[in-house]
């Protein structure tokens, strides 16, 4: 799971690391097309949309 890559909101971002929050596993995105926050999601959030928007 790190170091995929996702289009969200047209930009890039990429799975810098997984962690644990409350019992569900999260994900952080790191934007690589600007600079912007770091951006954490649950992993249910990625499992829904690697369908139609995993890039690598």
């Amino acid at each position: 799971m790190v170091g995929d890559v996702y289009e969200f909101r047209f930009m890039r971002w990429e799975v810098a690391k997984t962690f644990w929050r409350n019992g569900e596993q999260w994900a952080r995105l790191k934007c690589l097309t600007k600079r912007k926050k770091p951006w954490d999601v649950p992993m249910t959030f990625l499992t829904l949309m690697e369908k139609t928007r995993k890039v690598s």
